[in-house]
């Protein structure tokens, strides 16, 4: 009856919910733009991504794209639905690099749908940007051979309501690719996290490196509140520590590479991360060890990966 009824208030809400989670990325977007910094989190940093596509694929140089490509080389003839798709960059590489054939982006900002369609150029044909919120599940039936979803899950509330409509939009035979945050929601961090990151900075990591543009220093971090989190984005990590379970519960996981981040998220934030130059030999010795730390917690299981990448049918 409980689970009844926060379903209930999860609808009632929803859609104003949706409204300030557009308002918040159109104007994320309209700042991006705007922005002189190169990397938005630990996520875009090319000496991390090269940690990781090194621990997970085996080279440093071998990204996502390539081993989908390499891989799943049906995607490259697949129609595939992007969620929550933003300016469309990303959606673009993998129509530019033949991991999928064509692409039909989704996005609830109408300021990052615009970006995205007016950026498609010479792939306009292959490339389509739609405005619609992901919650309503609504996706149309045996549509795609593929759903993409790229850091979209975890701001997905209605989440019985997207997987049903992801199942029902796929052909049969079809994939769920996912590349996403299964941490804790609304970024309610372990004391585990906390004490290891903050032992990290303190111990490990030279103060101008984390000194943060306005002057002041990156460390000490907790926990936000709720309210802090609702304020800035109620879309964000929503429920994201359900995402996997209930994943799991509506597809068979075929792939699972753990990707980390329970430490780099909270160490390499993006009010810092462009302090730490790539080719730069000290930045990236540091960068490694914080990484290095990391897989050693999570091989002794101290700490979970709250990152993943994903294949499922």
């Amino acid at each position: 009856m409980i689970d009844k009824i926060a379903a209930s208030l999860r609808r009632i809400l929803g859609g104003a919910q949706s409204e300030r989670a557009a308002q918040h990325w159109d104007s994320w977007q309209r700042d991006r733009n705007a922005a002189a910094t190169q990397y938005v989190d630990w996520g875009d940093h090319p000496t991390i991504l090269g940690l990781i596509y090194r621990e997970l694929f085996g080279s440093s140089t071998t990204s996502i794209l390539d081993f989908l490509k390499a891989s799943y080389p049906a995607f490259g003839r697949a129609k595939a639905l992007s969620l929550c798709s933003g300016d469309g960059a990303f959606q673009k590489l993998l129509v530019m690099q033949g991991v999928f054939g064509s692409v039909v982006g989704t996005d609830l900002s109408p300021v990052r749908v615009q970006q995205a369609n007016d950026n498609r150029g010479e792939y306009a044909g292959s490339l389509e940007y739609r405005l619609t919120d992901v919650n309503s599940g609504d996706f149309g039936t045996a549509t795609y051979d593929v759903v993409f979803a790229k850091a979209a899950l975890h701001h997905v509330e209605q989440l019985e309501t997207l997987f049903d409509g992801i199942r029902s939009c796929l052909r049969p035979g079809g994939s769920l690719v996912t590349i996403d945050f299964f941490g804790p929601t609304r970024f309610q961090w372990t004391d585990r996290q906390l004490d290891l990151a903050n032992r990290f900075l303190a111990d490990e990591m030279p103060e101008a490196l984390l000194r943060r543009a306005d002057g002041s220093v990156h460390g000490n971090i907790s926990r936000p509140t709720i309210e802090q989190m609702i304020a800035i984005d109620p879309s964000e990590a929503v429920r994201s520590a359900e995402v996997y379970e209930l994943l799991a519960s509506h597809f068979e996981i075929e792939r699972q590479f753990d990707a980390g981040g329970a430490l780099f998220n909270l160490i390499f934030d993006g009010t810092v991360v462009n302090n730490f130059e790539a080719g730069n030999p000290v930045h990236e010795a540091l960068v490694e060890k914080a990484f290095r730390h990391e897989r050693e917690l999570m091989a002794r299981r101290e700490i979970g990966s709250d990152f993943k990448f994903i294949i499922a049918k």
